[in-house]
């Protein structure tokens, strides 16, 4: 589990996000996940600490490959 703290103490499991976008003066994560339904949650962060923590956090899993398009 990649679990990060918030500054205002809420856990985030990372491992279920599948997008993040920065808007303005804000962070917003999109996760998997969810009910019957399959709809996932979205947390909005201030960029502070809590918004670098995640960045670090994609930072060290994003990996690219480049090649000839198929």
């Amino acid at each position: 589990m990649n679990l990060v703290s918030m500054p205002d103490g809420r856990i985030i499991n990372l491992d279920h996000l599948t997008y993040a976008e920065r808007t303005g003066e804000y962070v917003v994560l999109h996760f998997t996940g969810g009910g019957d339904a399959g709809s996932g949650s979205i947390i909005r962060l201030k960029q502070s600490e809590g918004a670098r923590r995640v960045w670090a956090y994609l930072a060290e899993k994003r990996t690219a490959t480049i090649g000839p398009a198929s």
